[in-house]
């Protein structure tokens, strides 16, 4: 599959208008747009050195992303470039594009902690970034701790704000930090908030409202959505496609 191929397949499980609104250069793209077939993909979350070497060693053509190569990471961004360059691997990512999908992070985490989606929150202008879901049966906060534990496979933190047992759950995937994000879960009658990304006042905001809190890390709570994009892509193509082992730092 060439590269312009692999374009047109990569950006057309999105609506129209959420690619035009999100065409900024920054959103989704490539880094080292090259002509080169492309035969074998590898996805992660993040861009890193770590990740190009892990897609080196096992002939990957095309990296697939949720997150560019930060700006502000200097001559972090400038090593990865010159290792995609080098090596000619190409960096195709796609972000707030993803998240704003049903089968996007948020819409994916909720799926595997067996939530049934009933309201999408976390709205940027008419998109959305979260979910709020429900179970049938009520749990308690270790247990439903617990279960996003072994969905994320690491450990987490959890803020135990009221002694309600979990029906309802507002999760936003990444950087849920947002006061406005929490806020939606408030209004929703959530039981409980999840997120990757937490910030003083966020804890106080939630501590004060009496919203349980649950922070898992920014990556892992958003792998299921880039697994759900190449799966996508796998289906719709005959591309090899690998997972890459993105580390756990958070």
């Amino acid at each position: 599959m060439d590269v312009k191929l692999f374009e047109s397949l990569a950006l057309s499980f999105f609506p129209e208008e959420t690619i035009q609104f999100f065409n900024d250069g920054i959103q989704f793209g490539f880094n080292n747009k090259i002509t080169k077939e492309i035969n074998k993909i590898g996805y992660s979350v993040n861009l890193t050195t770590d990740i190009i070497k892990q897609a080196l060693d096992n002939g990957v053509d095309l990296i697939l992303t949720h997150h560019n190569i930060w700006e502000d990471h200097f001559e972090m961004r400038e090593d990865c470039l010159k290792l995609l360059s080098e090596n000619d691997i190409i960096h195709f990512f796609n972000h707030l594009p993803l998240d704003s999908m049903p089968f996007g992070p948020s819409g994916a985490l909720a799926k595997a902690l067996n939530l049934q989606v009933i309201k999408r929150i976390s709205q940027f202008d008419i998109f959305y970034f979260g979910v709020v879901g429900e179970y049938k049966q009520s749990l308690t906060l270790d247990e439903f701790s617990n279960k996003v534990e072994q969905v994320l496979k690491h450990k987490v933190r959890v803020w135990k704000n009221n002694d309600q047992m979990v029906k309802r759950v507002g999760v936003v995937s990444g950087s849920g930090k947002d006061l406005e994000s929490l806020h939606d879960a408030i209004n929703n009658n959530c039981d409980v908030y999840v997120t990757g990304e937490k910030s003083l006042t966020t804890l106080l905001y939630a501590k004060h409202q009496k919203l349980n809190f649950v922070l898992g890390s920014h990556t892992f709570t958003e792998l299921g959505g880039i697994r759900n994009y190449a799966n996508l892509i796998k289906t719709n193509s005959n591309l090899k496609v690998i997972e890459l082992q993105d580390e756990w730092i958070e």
